[in-house]
């Protein structure tokens, strides 16, 4: 989880008379109710007003945000934000859900949200969801998050016990939607993808972050590239990572990279880790 806040919830937003003036963050995807509790290592803490910086967009207040926190082992440390419904969080998620189709594979449960909201879609027959730790799928199961869906979106998923790197699907795989790590671009993360579409062979295939990696890796193939437009988009797939890499259609996708590369770097964020 990358917002404007390392934790949001450790930074109290002051009284409303001092609030910055920043509109509300709105979405039209299903974003089920929470609870706050433990489950071993991990924790759902709910905020009733948190400042936050968008993916593609500027600053936002989000009202009531419940995070998927994780504790470490010691104890002694803050817990780490992993997952929440938030402005950076839907907006750097949200094409994988509005854009998959037949059977979609999900990376990933974190809080369930991204599995409903992909079922939502008319164009996905089944939603199968990989989820490495038992404990996370627990308390999804415990909230009924899925449950909270509409039937016709919670009879499509199912949730399975297993490793992403490492799991092969029983059916063909239309799209694969991939969200394991905590940070964006992390080291590592298009070797992983490639590891996992080498068992998957997905039609398709959007993952979280991977307009930094097509940025990225662009830029190391073009170093005097001045701009990622979609046509050196499409190149860099097809050239560089060769991976059957979503390009949403109607809009200019390079643009949107173009502004996710300007806020990290008005930020202070690196673009890769």
């Amino acid at each position: 989880m990358e917002n404007a806040l390392n934790d949001p919830l450790a930074q109290a937003v002051p009284p409303a008379a001092y609030l910055p003036d920043h509109p509300i963050f709105e979405t039209d995807l299903y974003i089920p109710k929470y609870m706050d509790g433990r489950w071993g290592d991990w924790e759902i803490r709910t905020a009733k007003l948190v400042l936050d910086h968008g993916y593609h967009t500027g600053m936002w207040m989000v009202r009531d945000l419940a995070v998927l926190l994780k504790h470490g082992k010691s104890g002694t440390t803050l817990p780490d934000s992993w997952m929440s419904p938030s402005a950076h969080e839907i907006e750097s998620q949200e094409l994988g859900c509005r854009n998959a189709f037949g059977h979609t594979v999900i990376m990933g449960l974190g809080m369930g949200w991204c599995a409903i909201n992909s079922a939502l879609n008319p164009a996905v027959e089944k939603v199968t969801v990989i989820e490495l730790d038992p404990v996370v799928i627990d308390l999804v199961a415990e909230m009924d998050v899925i449950a909270q869906a509409p039937p016709e979106a919670g009879d499509k998923i199912r949730v399975i016990h297993g490793d992403a790197l490492n799991w092969e699907p029983d059916l063909p795989v239309d799209f694969l939607y991939a969200d394991i790590w905590r940070s964006l671009a992390e080291s590592g993360t298009l070797d992983q993808m490639r590891r996992m579409q080498s068992n998957i062979k997905a039609s398709q295939i959007y993952f979280w972050g991977q307009e930094l990696i097509i940025y990225n890796e662009a830029v190391r193939q073009w170093p005097d590239l001045a701009v990622v437009d979609n046509a050196y988009i499409k190149k860099c797939i097809d050239e560089v990572i060769d991976l059957p890499l979503l390009i949403p259609s109607g809009q200019d996708y390079g643009a949107m990279i173009e502004r996710i590369v300007q806020n990290r770097h008005s930020r202070g964020l690196p673009l890769e880790r």
